[in-house]
């Protein structure tokens, strides 16, 4: 580690403990000293303690430790994504849509957005984006004050975070096309804010991330763009069959690779591409997925992004405004066989409780999907095979993914979906379905996985699902899922694990972390969970899955320990807070101290009552 974890008490005067208060979202806002930013404009809603089980549907029931149930129908979500796609096959239809979790109104509870696209070949937009408010986790209401008509266009993925630090969530929409950048009012609105940002990159954007990669309080922005395509280029290609004619999309390594952005945040709302000037505009990755976290424990946010048919790049953070590019040397940039992969979503995460993050992408069909064991400097193996993850991923095209603990049992277990992106190549003589089923990988302990079967009834019917985004829907502690599928409705996935239902025989803890010398989100502060089988290491990651946008909450299982000894923040400032005698089965709001980053605070926060 490069920055000190612990320091004298003494050093923290009371002062300062009240500026690192850790609030409960049923308690009212404390007092701030002078320098603290203004609190949150609305209270967050205490989390919902369910006294009974959640019904499920009939013909549900599993023994499956993982466990969800699709309550679309009664969330009166009347969405429908829109590809553009054709029989033309135009190369963007491919890839879908995204969506992200959001509290855009500061309520409590997780919003849903919706980008949406349109025909490439006519120039007339297609339908608008669409906001969709959380009433209480009951249904969903769509807004129809936001200005969605500033979010037309080929709309592909979505970036939820408070560029400008007031508290509330902005949008950066990735297109064919500019991008577009929309900034939260505050009142249930947004501000188009492209053409002032900077923002606006006519190539094609698919994922991007949240990273303050520089430490200085301001989020910058890492964009992956994928490749030098429009319709004349269209026309003079043709991809499948030609007497008889059976058009299909063309192979990726056809379309010249762009270079991905990284935007500094000048502070005042601009922003300044920095890629080139950093080293790091590599030009051979067609760009789809994209996380930022610490991947060496060093206390500065890395960046690993994945590509199509093209090495996944890994930037590790130099902790001196800069980034070293270890893509050739990391042993992430290809897999086992030294063969690069058709990667589209990636995510980080610690998988076999070292402390230290593996990193994870799906893959195209009859490629299965990776997970790299991080062995420490910068280093990292494909064990995919080993742990049990290429078991039933050969056969299937994987998009949005995350490594998540769905089950409350403190491991990281991996959720998948999937689809092809070809229609008609049975035409071809080829048995590839076009829809398939989304899949779970169930961590067993120290990394290793199983495939699970019987995890509800949306798992056994097949969709051409593309984004995929992770959240805490109903504020009950565990994780839900939103998953959009192409020229259909999304789903919504709510948990019903039965280890954590009724009364659970799992705890947990949740922790939103609010930065004051960091970003507000604290994007980049990574969590010690100090429990009976060791100790559990989080982090507040910018990016995750495919096109999508998720919780920035930290949801936490804890197995079934009944109460916590400790829990120590490491914010992106390189202060360090530790909280101690947690109550589980609680969320709680952190507060970033405003001390120096050689002093730590620590403090015993009161749980709910």
């Amino acid at each position: 580690m490069s920055r000190p974890w612990f320091f004298a008490i003494g050093l923290v005067v009371g002062t300062f403990l009240t500026a690192a208060i850790v609030w409960h979202s049923k308690r009212p806002t404390a007092a701030l000293p002078p320098g603290l930013p203004a609190p949150d404009r609305q209270p967050l809603r205490p989390a919902k303690q369910p006294s009974s089980p959640k019904p499920s549907k009939p013909g549900v029931e599993s023994l499956a430790p993982i466990k969800f149930t699709d309550i679309t129908d009664s969330l009166g979500i009347d969405f429908v994504s829109l590809s553009g796609s054709t029989k033309e096959k135009e190369f963007p239809t491919a890839n879908g849509q995204g969506v992200a979790l959001l509290d855009y109104d500061q309520d409590g509870w997780l919003d849903l957005f919706f980008p949406n696209c349109c025909r490439l070949d006519q120039p007339v937009p297609g339908p608008p984006s669409a906001m969709f408010r959380n009433r209480f986790a009951e249904r969903f209401e769509r807004v129809s004050d936001m200005s969605c008509s500033d979010a037309m266009g080929y709309t592909q993925g979505v970036t939820a975070a408070d560029f400008d630090n007031d508290g509330f969530p902005d949008l950066y929409l990735t297109q064919y096309g500019p991008n577009i950048l929309l900034q939260n009012n505050g009142d249930g609105t947004f501000q188009n804010r492209t053409d002032y940002s900077g923002l606006g990159d006519p190539r094609w954007g698919t994922s991007a991330a949240a990273i303050d990669y520089d430490e200085d309080g301001a989020l910058d922005l890492y964009v992956t763009n994928y490749g030098q395509w429009d319709l004349n280029w269209h026309r003079e290609h043709f991809c499948g069959r030609e007497h008889p004619p059976v058009r299909i999309y063309c192979n990726p390594k056809i379309l010249t690779p762009e270079v991905h952005a990284l935007y500094h945040s000048l502070g005042d709302g601009r922003f300044v591409d920095v890629a080139t000037e950093l080293g790091i505009a590599r030009t051979d990755g067609r760009g789809q997925g994209v996380v930022a976290a610490d991947l060496n424990n060093d206390g500065h946010t890395d960046l690993y992004v994945a590509n199509d048919l093209s090495p996944n790049f890994l930037f590790i953070n130099t902790g001196r405004g800069g980034f070293q590019d270890h893509t050739d040397t990391s042993g992430a940039a290809y897999n086992e066989n030294g063969v690069m992969e058709a990667s589209m979503g990636a995510d980080a995460g610690d998988t076999d409780g070292d402390g230290l993050p593996e990193l994870f992408v799906t893959n195209f069909y009859n490629e299965h999907n990776t997970l790299y064991r991080n062995l420490g400097n910068n280093l990292f193996q494909d064990v995919s095979n080993w742990t049990g993850v290429a078991a039933g991923s050969l056969q299937f095209v994987g998009w949005g993914t995350a490594l998540e603990d769905l089950d409350g049992d403190g491991w990281l277990d991996i959720l998948v979906v999937n689809g092809h992106v070809d229609d008609n190549v049975s035409e071809l003589g080829r048995d590839e379905p076009y829809a398939q089923k989304t899949a779970v990988w169930r961590n067993q302990g120290k990394g290793q996985f199983e495939k699970l079967e019987g995890c509800g009834a949306y798992f056994d019917t097949a969709h051409v699902s593309r984004g995929a985004a992770f959240g805490d829907l109903d504020n009950d502690g565990d994780i839900d899922v939103v998953i959009t599928h192409k020229e259909e409705r999304p789903t919504v996935l709510r948990n019903d694990s039965p280890n954590l239902r009724p009364s659970p025989s799992k705890t947990w803890i949740q922790l939103k972390l609010v930065g004051t010398r960091s970003n507000r989100e604290a994007l980049g502060a990574q969590v010690e969970v100090v429990g009976r089988n060791g100790t559990i290491v989080r982090q507040v990651r910018g990016g995750v899955s495919y096109l999508s946008s998720h919780d920035r909450r930290l949801t936490v299982g804890l197995g079934d320990l009944p109460r916590l000894d400790k829990i120590t923040i490491r914010w992106p400032s390189g202060i360090v807070t530790v909280l101690e005698d947690m109550e589980v089965n609680r969320s709680y709001t952190v507060r970033e101290p405003f001390v120096s980053a050689s002093e730590s605070v620590e403090m015993s926060p009161e749980p709910e009552n």
